[in-house]
């Protein structure tokens, strides 16, 4: 057993290079195996080489976790990038602060953060970017975005302000300095991404519209079919039918039919006249099928059949 007192600080880039030299030079003599360096620097160094791995597993599966929620969300692999960049932004601007002030922070306190900050914080880009590509159907570009921005204001500031809030006083009052950098640095970041989501994000949407647009697709899901309908008499259909008319038919039927119908109609709506004595259409809503239509203003959803 030997025991040094080594004339450096207890952690720091010159502390853990003597460690690797201390390492290097025992081994010559012992078997690596049995070769154990223990104190304050050596606890300080294994933290630091587990950080970064840690972070770099943390980061990458916290950004595949929230990118694959976003592309079924959105049905499109762009736009959740461009929103993955815009809140890891903020934790980047986040984390200079500790060093631009000279203060030191928890590795742990920097992990718990930067997974609350992306899982958090993307809910305000998610609201911004919903009611943008909900409205820039509807009108310009420019107006969509002023609109979403005047929609989502009240929900970003009130779930921000309350999480900085938290963040801040949980900062103030604790005396566990870990804790306190979760406190502090959730507070900032979360001011942070307020302030990127609010200012940088609608020209981040604007400007990447075309790379969302390229990068939309559509999941088709089965249709679920409605019951097979015997009906007989007079009958106002509207909708995509399959089955036998009379005859077998497939096709968009938009009129009055005259006979036995005894079909599936995924989509779409009938209706029979007054005094028929036959029930209405499973599931349909009054809106599908009205009291006393006339036959060509039954309307019903379009769709795909079985």
């Amino acid at each position: 057993r030997m025991v040094m007192n080594l004339n450096l600080p207890e952690e720091g880039t010159d502390t853990f290079a003597f460690l690797k030299t201390v390492h290097s030079i025992v081994e010559k003599y012992y078997d690596a195996d049995d070769v154990y360096l223990v104190g304050n620097s050596t606890s300080d160094y294994d933290q630091s080489v587990s950080f970064a791995r840690d972070n770099v597993m943390i980061s990458v599966l916290s950004v595949i976790f929230v990118v694959l929620v976003l592309v079924f969300t959105f049905m499109s692999v762009g736009l959740p990038i461009l929103l993955i960049l815009v809140i890891q932004g903020s934790i980047w601007i986040n984390f200079t602060f500790p060093t631009v002030l000279h203060t030191n922070i928890f590795f742990m306190s920097y992990l718990i953060v930067t997974s609350i900050q992306m899982g958090a914080n993307i809910d305000y880009a998610i609201v911004i970017s919903t009611w943008y590509s909900d409205l820039k159907t509807r009108m310009s570009p420019r107006e969509a975005l002023i609109k979403a921005l005047d929609l989502s204001f009240p929900t970003v500031l009130t779930s921000g302000s309350i999480l900085s809030a938290a963040g801040f006083l949980i900062g103030q009052i604790t005396t566990e300095p870990s804790i306190v950098g979760i406190g502090q640095c959730l507070s900032r970041g979360t001011l942070i991404s307020m302030f990127l989501v609010m200012f940088v994000l609608p020209q981040i949407l604007v400007l990447g519209d075309r790379i969302v647009e390229k990068t939309s697709f559509q999941v088709k899901l089965p249709a679920t079919p409605i019951a097979s309908q015997r009906l007989s008499g007079t009958t106002f259909v509207n909708g995509r039918v399959r089955g036998r008319i009379s005859g077998f038919v497939d096709a968009e039927i938009h009129g009055v039919v005259k006979g036995d119908i005894s079909a599936i109609m995924s989509s779409g709506s009938y209706d029979l006249p007054e005094g028929s004595g036959q029930p209405p259409e499973a599931g349909a809503s009054p809106e599908d099928t009205p009291n006393t239509p006339p036959a060509d203003s039954v309307t019903g959803k379009e769709g795909d059949t079985q």
